[in-house]
């Protein structure tokens, strides 16, 4: 079992989040929020790094995290600016973690990568975070979270030691810069912060009350949705009932790691493209309700080694002990 998250300062139909709580996430959970977030745009990833952004990215949760998400000596023994570009990514798969188990948000999306998204300024009277230091005008949070009929506004940051005073109110600035999304104000904005640790992963998540000029931001959900499962829409998925049972599609992404999603989630985005906008929301609708529908069956899924997604995905480890098996010499 990994370490402590605590959560604070909720308020509302939020208050509840507002406990410390052990950190139940596994590697597997870990893996899977790694393919989801950590970069604005998967083509662009694509065409940047390679096809097998996906295996290492596996990789990177293997080498740096035991089963126990505590950190493993090859993390240790890594120089200081390597650890902060891993604890970066490793943040962020933390916060997509607490995104969907802890608040039940299907997707955490970088709107930058979007082509539909346009900054502006706002009037929405959404106050800024007590404690929040000013943010630069040109600051941005890291995810916006959406659900169907909340949106929620991420910093994320990963690190290796406990946030300064400083580094959290820069954090509430950052997301008190944010004051509407799609035209409705954020149902909470908050500064979130993994440390990866020997001992276990400890987490610290802040969403404190609090006028002052920020910034609108506006994007076409439904693009938001195909950009989330585009791993599944860019590449030959099959069947894999074996492994991931019936009626899910995807691929082995590394030797014993499947990544596969819900074939009737998919079904929604790979569909003929919307031609009019009342028909991109009635498509975007339809994903939601299959979503919620679903939800029990995906959470009774999880195990050590399988992770199922409030956004219909699935990620299956079947290493023995976590290892991929070595290649034999013929």
């Amino acid at each position: 079992m990994a370490g402590k998250v605590v959560a604070s300062q909720f308020t509302g139909a939020f208050a509840h989040l507002n406990v410390s709580a052990d950190i139940t996430a596994t590697r597997a959970d870990i893996i899977r929020s790694l393919l989801t977030v950590g970069y604005p745009s998967r083509k662009k990833a694509i065409r940047k790094v390679g096809p097998w952004r996906t295996r290492m990215l596996s990789a990177l949760a293997i080498g740096y995290l035991d089963r126990a998400l505590r950190t493993t000596e090859y993390f240790r023994n890594l120089e200081q600016t390597e650890k902060v570009g891993v604890s970066f990514l490793l943040g962020q798969a933390f916060t997509h973690w607490f995104a969907q188990d802890r608040m039940d948000i299907p997707f955490l999306v970088h709107v930058a990568g979007l082509k539909t998204t346009t900054w502006g300024t706002s009037s929405a009277a959404v106050p800024t975070k007590t404690g929040a230091s000013t943010p630069s005008p040109k600051s941005r949070p890291d995810f916006i979270g959406v659900k169907k009929a909340e949106r929620h506004v991420f910093e994320s940051k990963g690190r290796i030691r406990r946030p300064s005073k400083s580094a959290v109110a820069k954090a509430l600035g950052q997301v008190s810069a944010l004051r509407a999304i799609n035209g409705s104000q954020p149902a909470t904005r908050c500064a979130t912060f993994f440390m990866l640790k020997a001992s276990g992963a400890e987490g610290q998540v802040v969403d404190p009350a609090g006028a002052a000029t920020g910034v609108e931001v506006k994007f076409d959900e439904w693009e938001m949705i195909t950009n989330a499962y585009a791993f599944f829409l860019d590449g030959e998925n099959v069947d894999l009932p074996e492994v991931a049972g019936e009626g899910y599609v995807g691929r082995e992404i590394d030797n014993g790691v499947f990544y596969a999603i819900d074939k009737k989630v998919l079904s929604a985005p790979a569909g003929q493209e919307p031609a009019s906008a009342s028909e991109r929301q009635q498509r975007r609708n339809e994903v939601f309700e299959i979503l919620e529908h679903r939800a029990g069956t995906y959470r009774e899924r999880h195990t050590e080694e399988v992770s199922p997604g409030p956004d219909g995905t699935l990620l299956i480890d079947r290493r023995p002990g976590g290892i991929r098996p070595r290649r034999k010499n013929v």
